[in-house]
């Protein structure tokens, strides 16, 4: 059922929980409740949607649960002229992951630590759909996790392939449509054998939900591979969303990783260093 942007005022009134999905809509269409320094003027017509108080009280109910308000930083706000983010300077232009990074401002995602006794996947999933949602439909994924073919992880425990399966269903892939998933050329493992198994079942999950695939290795400009695992989504209307995080073989067992947005200058660069799509 797709989500009614109504919803969250309802549940909020109800008295029942916020969703990730609530908590995502509240912060596509007022960001600016979420930073510091926001002062609302007098505009509202209604006297109910000028009381403070309740501003006050659906910020604390949407930041109740897992999902976190996003960190402005004013550019130039740092004095030290090697800073590593280079807020002294302006970023160049380029397609912005989220609506509360308009004026010039940089915005870094709160990071998610998870392992131990709760499921990883579970985690990766909920940043998933707060990094690519209410940015369209998806049309392209880029995964450099280099053990993407495997479905066992390093201590063995399995559900590597349906890690995958469950972050495609994020991803509002339209249906009829050709969605292209780009591996990395350098994956571990035989790209013949265990990767046309793991091309086979991902095809044949997409035919089952009314989409069709087809499968790519991308490029970089240099050569050189990615170490880390990033999980890029390219939009239909040209925006590109993505997140670091484990590698999907390693969301099923208990150790401890970190899972986040990458953030606009990252995301710029990074997709700036792989061939079409800078």
């Amino acid at each position: 059922m797709p989500y009614d942007s109504h919803d969250w005022y309802w549940r909020f009134n109800a008295g029942l929980p916020a969703r990730p999905e609530d908590s995502e809509a509240i912060g596509r269409f007022a960001p600016e409740l979420f930073s510091r320094n926001f002062q609302r003027e007098d505009f509202s017509r209604s006297r109910r949607w000028h009381d403070d108080e309740f501003w006050s009280d659906v910020i604390r109910w949407a930041t109740a649960g897992e999902w976190r308000p996003l960190v402005t930083v004013r550019e130039g706000s740092c004095p030290e002229p090697n800073c590593p983010l280079k807020l002294g300077r302006p970023p160049k232009p380029f397609a912005r992951s989220s609506a509360s990074a308009a004026d010039g401002d940089v915005v870094a995602e709160l990071m998610r630590v998870s392992g131990g006794f709760k499921a990883k996947i579970n985690t990766f999933l909920d940043a998933a759909r707060t990094v690519h949602g209410g940015k369209g439909s998806a049309k392209d994924l880029l995964v450099t996790d280099p053990y993407i073919y495997f479905d066992e992880g390093e201590d063995g425990s399995k559900g590597g392939t349906d890690n995958f399966l469950k972050y495609l269903d994020v991803l509002n892939i339209p249906t009829n449509e050709m969605f292209t998933i780009f591996q990395p050329p350098y994956a571990k493992g035989d790209k013949v054998v265990i990767g046309d198994v793991w091309r086979t079942t991902v095809k044949q999950y997409g035919d089952a939900r009314g989409y069709k695939l087809q499968f790519k290795f991308f490029r970089t400009n240099t050569g050189i591979r990615f170490h880390d695992r990033f999980y890029l989504a390219r939009h239909g209307n040209g925006l590109v969303s993505g997140l670091f995080g484990p590698s999907m073989s390693g969301l099923t067992d208990s150790s401890f990783v970190l899972i986040g947005e990458l953030e606009t200058m990252s995301l710029r660069q990074l997709c700036g260093s792989i061939e079409g799509w800078s």
